[in-house]
């Protein structure tokens, strides 16, 4: 028989303590992987399509792009600087990025791959927010009154450097969660 006392304690006992490193998956890296998400698809479509269809969507699809990319990028920092602390590794590797090539002592070959893949995908992420502040420079300036524009060409070669550090992002969060499961399937 069930009572009070007895279905309280059931749920008790299901619930646990959360580490920080899961609280910060659930705090930081579940609303960025959201946000990658939609910003990816909003901006594969507004890159893709052309305006000339519907120029209504394409103006909606940037904004979802621009606002959704923005959050996307204020949820990654505490994420990549939490996930640094969890793993004991010195956050002064994300800017002197030689340094965390450095092979530590009693690394395996899985650890070490595993964290050169983690950094190489932090700077892309790094460079595709840059390359998408890049594309912004002119719209900002525009907004404050000044009107400047560094050419076609140069716009092209930042758009293209910007689609490129998203797929290139987006194929090293595969691989690198792909060689996490295949790892934890193995032990």
């Amino acid at each position: 028989m069930i009572t009070n006392t007895t279905a309280q304690a059931q749920t008790a006992s299901r619930t646990s303590v959360r580490t920080p490193a899961a609280q910060a998956v659930r705090d930081y890296l579940l609303p960025f992987m959201v946000c990658f998400a939609i910003a990816l698809v909003s901006g594969l479509f507004y890159y893709l399509v052309p305006r000339s269809w519907n120029w209504t969507a394409s103006q909606a699809a940037l904004w979802i792009h621009l606002i959704t990319g923005v959050l996307g990028f204020f949820y990654l920092v505490p994420y990549v600087l939490s996930h640094y602390k969890k793993k004991g590794e010195s956050a002064i590797n994300l800017i002197f990025v030689w340094r965390a090539f450095r092979r530590n002592e009693n690394e395996s070959d899985w650890a070490y791959q595993q964290r050169v893949f983690g950094h190489i995908l932090n700077w892309l992420m790094a460079l595709l927010g840059l390359s998408g502040f890049v594309i912004l420079i002119p719209s900002f300036l525009w907004m404050s009154g000044v009107v400047w524009m560094a050419g076609y060409p140069a716009y092209q070669i930042a758009n293209l450097a910007h689609l490129g550090f998203a797929l290139l992002a987006l194929a090293f969060i595969g691989f690198h969660v792909a060689r996490r499961r295949k790892r934890k399937r193995i032990n």
